[in-house]
């Protein structure tokens, strides 16, 4: 019994320390990944890594991807008319599957309703767009849902 006691306090207590543990924020530079307790925009920088020893300051050319509250955006390419521009952007990265990935890129638009546009990436190539004639089929490919992402059928 007692050795049944302490199985169930070892078990409990590993439940808890994965609970716990959550993937922090971060900051994926062209040489390093480093992990931080938040990541904020700052005034005279992109990013702000900010952690119990002080911050460390990014700019937006030195960085290829970073989290921030629970969200990755990673920098692709600006897309015009289906085509790139030469131009970078951090987009919200939603979801991936059999090498492409879905982003998400917030036009502008109000506070209280955004719009966005949902591109699709293959190993950092523009592949399509979501738009009214592909959303369904792409999201029930990448989301499982059927659902038409909102801002899509324009």
């Amino acid at each position: 019994m007692k050795k049944l006691n302490f199985l169930i306090i070892i078990g409990v207590l590993a439940i808890a320390s994965i609970a716990k543990a959550g993937v922090p924020d971060y900051v994926i530079s062209e040489n390093e990944i480093k992990f931080y307790d938040k990541v904020r925009f700052g005034l005279t920088s992109s990013l702000v890594g900010v952690e119990e020893t002080g911050r460390v300051r990014y700019n937006a050319n030195e960085v290829v991807a970073y989290r921030k509250n629970g969200r990755i955006y990673e920098k692709v390419p600006v897309i015009q008319n289906n085509k790139e521009t030469g131009r970078y952007t951090f987009m919200e990265l939603l979801a991936y599957r059999n090498g492409m990935k879905v982003y998400r890129e917030r036009l502008e638009g109000g506070l209280s309703n955004p719009e966005y546009d949902y591109f699709v990436y293959r190993e950092g190539e523009f592949v399509v767009k979501f738009d009214k004639r592909n959303s369904r089929t792409l999201s029930d490919f990448f989301f499982h849902t059927g659902l038409v992402a909102s801002g899509a059928d324009k």
